[in-house]
């Protein structure tokens, strides 16, 4: 078996390995995903491992590049993502191997920290490599007592409407309220472009813009508030409008409640849901060190969920 770095030609072979080894379950396995993932991404593609036997890919490592802004310092980062073995070649530590192997590459490359949100079957794997747990991310819920029927839009408003005010927040100095760098075109990849599910927006085109999607799941369906922009000229006027804005959202989607997950809740006042308390309950964070000169686990961090929904 050879562990080597993956190029554009494996990409037939990856995509039907991941078929092969995870199915399609709720997000589907395709060119058009990848290339948006690991190719478009404005902070750089991705780096990626396979193991090869006999001229076929049996085993992935893939990493997602992310920037944060750290008191104006660019802190470069990889979101652990994709991974693949193939069914015939598991049990054989492949999954450790291109890991390991894929960490030595991105030190080398100067990435600072790798961050993820694994699920319960593959956080062990994950903590045996010396991923921190930092914790679970607090939740907000707010349940609307009558729900209308489905009557929101299949597809989300024009981006034009919103191009004017998302140049601003790529130029504005968010370091302090959100940590995601948000350079020029990572709006429109991270929600306009993605191909797995629609996101929409509220605005009034100058001073907020909130991104959420629709979500249908057991407890019924929700709204998913994923992330939330002010400007300084944000002031009472525009809260009142906001507020008026989600509750016309939440009608025409029949949702039954709202949720707003990430570190960007508690610290905001633009919007203020309900009056059940935020839970611990959201998405676990865990965190690798990469960089010795920066310690995660210390980081002041103010994600959103947008920042960390797994995708």
């Amino acid at each position: 078996m050879e562990i080597r770095k993956g190029c554009e030609k494996d990409l037939p072979q990856i995509i039907s390995l991941l078929k092969a080894s995870l199915g399609e379950s709720m997000i589907p396995k395709s060119l058009n995903l990848w290339k948006w993932k690991h190719i478009n991404n404005p902070f750089g593609a991705s780096p990626f491992l396979v193991a090869e036997e006999n001229g076929e890919v049996i085993g992935l490592r893939a990493f997602l590049r992310w920037e944060f802004l750290l008191h104006d310092q660019v802190i470069k980062a990889c979101r652990a993502v994709d991974t693949s073995v193939h069914p015939d070649f598991q049990g054989r530590g492949i999954f450790n191997k291109l890991t390991l192997a894929l960490i030595d590459q991105i030190k080398e490359e100067g990435i600072d920290l790798i961050f993820n949100t694994p699920n319960a079957e593959s956080m062990p794997g994950y903590l045996k490599m010396d991923w921190m747990k930092w914790g679970k991310l607090p939740l907000k819920l707010d349940f609307h007592l009558t729900s209308g029927k489905n009557k929101h839009p299949l597809q989300p408003d024009s981006w034009n409407k919103i191009e004017q005010l998302v140049s601003k927040l790529e130029k504005e100095d968010l370091s302090k309220s959100h940590q995601t760098n948000i350079r020029k075109g990572y709006l429109k990849w991270r929600y306009l472009d993605c191909p797995l599910f629609p996101y929409y927006f509220i605005s009034d085109e100058s001073s907020y813009l909130l991104f959420y999607r629709i979500k249908e799941g057991k407890m019924g369906r929700e709204l998913r508030i994923v992330d939330l922009f002010t400007l300084n000229t944000f002031e009472g006027k525009q809260k009142t409008e906001l507020k008026k804005a989600l509750k016309s959202a939440q009608r025409l989607s029949g949702a039954r409640f709202t949720s707003f997950s990430g570190l960007v809740y508690p610290n905001q006042s633009a919007l203020v849901l309900g009056s059940l308390p935020i839970l611990k309950a959201g998405p676990m964070v865990t965190l690798r060190e990469v960089a010795e000169s920066i310690d995660p686990m210390e980081i002041d961090w103010t994600w959103s969920l947008g920042d960390l929904e797994v995708f």
